[in-house]
């Protein structure tokens, strides 16, 4: 048959599955909003990354400044800190081997540094006099580099006093983690929370660049000893802020997005949603009549769908061929029942007109006639009912041989 052998041809062609379909686009809805989050945390990682460089940059200047002055100052050994110590040429900060150079690059990172609580507060102690002249000098930068940089400018000497710096000057941070660290002659960063007596965040936000500070501690060196450190903090960009400024980009991203969400309803639409709706368009028509329509679909999508498609087809047209078949067998029954019918109601109708002027023998004749017809009826009812029930033992699964059936057959 011509539809069988374009059902053969369909399942030749390489189509997807409707799993692997559903499957494909499950993965990637699911893995929209996870780009996004990834985006977001990259990005907001990044904005850390960039406040503790300037803050490195910012700190390196004013500990260059200050270096000079405790040089010039000719301060003893004696009241320096701990001696600076060598740099590891194995070191993840130090980007270039030379002695002469200690690039510091940003250490700080959002998936594996913790949130400190809020800086302790300094305590009051006796500020050196030498050291109080020199932050005395400084002060003036410190002020009016804040205002330009928006950072909080402490500059402390080798006991961890603060000797310049807003409203804290004469009083101690040793006790500070990353202060401490500076102190020993390295360099230290650090995240802590912005706002007093704020838990810390259980998980990672978008709003999180507002709720923490940064702050980079750099020891200042003099003649290898460690002559006080820069202390540098600062709020990072907000990334909503900040994503308003690169709205632009952002806009793209979220066309992107939105081309991507059309992309998987089309595919969807075209693979899946198009063919049900083609096959029960193709339904309705066969049920209505219309022989037109058992033919294969234009476009199955799935190799499912084509496989049912091709299955329904194949069933619509056996089932169109049963109907021609009973059509016609009915038309041959029909004819074959007319005849002794005839013959019966003819007979019959002679004996009740006759009345008394038939004959015996002509009597005996059309009842004869009557009788045989008759016969000839049961014959081809009985007949149908053996080819009804040869018909019925099909779909049991059953098999037979060609003379078991024929032995079956009623000989006449």
């Amino acid at each position: 048959m011509r539809l069988t052998a374009s059902s053969k041809w369909i399942g030749r062609k390489w189509r997807p599955r409707l799993a692997t379909v559903v499957v494909a686009i499950l993965i990637m809805v699911m893995a929209l909003p996870l780009v996004g989050l990834f985006f977001f945390r990259l990005y907001e990682n990044q904005l850390i990354r960039q406040t503790e460089a300037e803050l490195i940059a910012q700190g390196a200047a004013i500990a260059a400044i200050y270096a000079r002055d405790v040089r010039d100052a000719g301060i003893p050994p004696e009241k320096l800190g701990a001696p600076m110590p060598e740099p590891s040429g194995d070191s993840s900060r130090s980007v270039n081997p030379d002695p002469l150079y200690r690039p510091i690059e940003p250490q700080l990172d959002l998936a594996s540094d913790y949130v400190l609580p809020t800086r302790p507060a300094a305590m009051p102690v006796i500020v050196d006099p030498a050291f109080a002249v020199i932050g005395a000098r400084l002060s003036g930068i410190l002020d009016a580099t804040q205002k330009t940089t928006l950072a909080g400018f402490r500059l402390l000497d080798p006991r961890g006093v603060v000797i310049a710096g807003r409203g804290e000057v004469g009083q101690s941070l040793s006790a500070v983690e990353e202060v401490r660290t500076a102190l020993a002659g390295h360099y230290a960063s650090a995240l802590r929370l912005r706002i007093p007596d704020q838990p810390t965040p259980p998980l990672y936000s978008v709003s999180r660049g507002t709720k923490v500070r940064v702050f980079v501690a750099l020891p200042v060196a003099v003649d290898g000893q460690v002559a006080g450190v820069v202390y540098v903090s600062r709020t990072p960009n907000n990334i909503i802020k900040h994503l308003y400024g690169e709205r632009g980009k952002v806009t793209l991203a979220a066309i992107a997005i939105l081309g991507g969400t059309l992309l998987i309803g089309l595919i969807f639409l075209r693979t899946v949603s198009r063919p049900i709706y083609a096959l029960i368009d193709r339904t309705e028509r066969i049920a209505a009549g219309d022989r037109t329509a058992i033919r294969p679909l234009d476009h199955h999508g799935t190799r499912e769908m084509a496989e049912l498609s091709a299955a329904f087809l194949d069933m619509a047209e056996k089932l169109q061929a049963r109907s021609d078949s009973v059509q016609t067998f009915a038309t041959h029954v029909s004819h074959e029942l007319k005849s002794p019918l005839t013959a019966i109601q003819g007979a019959a109708e002679l004996l009740r007109d006759s009345g008394g002027a038939m004959d015996d023998a002509e009597r005996r004749r059309f009842s004869n006639n009557i009788v045989t017809d008759a016969g000839r009826l049961n014959l081809l009812v009985r007949r149908l009912l053996d080819l009804a029930r040869a018909e019925n033992l099909a779909p049991s699964g059953e098999s037979t041989s060609l003379g078991a059936a024929l032995s079956l057959l009623p000989v006449d």
